[in-house]
């Protein structure tokens, strides 16, 4: 489980930084999407720990809220960028 974890944590910090290497707006923004989607993994991955009683509720809830502001930052890049 931390693995997994780990490995989609890892995900979103790599497409961002896969993506802003490239000079399109429209492959960055592709990328974006990839991370925000490892986010949302991430946050399936704790609710699992939660379930199995690996972590507690309020850990749980910090992260999703922590997660939810995440994506609303990566969305709103994402939605700033040129794309045709």
């Amino acid at each position: 489980m931390a693995s997994q974890i780990e490995r989609a944590l890892n995900s979103i910090v790599l497409n961002i930084a896969e993506g802003s290497a490239d000079n399109s707006d429209t492959e960055f923004a592709r990328f974006l999407g990839i991370s925000i989607r490892s986010v949302y993994e991430t946050v399936a991955g704790f609710d699992l720990a939660l379930l199995y009683g690996m972590i507690g509720a309020v850990q749980n809830e910090k992260i999703e809220s922590d997660a939810h502001e995440l994506v609303k930052q990566l969305s709103a890049f994402r939605n700033s960028l040129k794309t045709s």
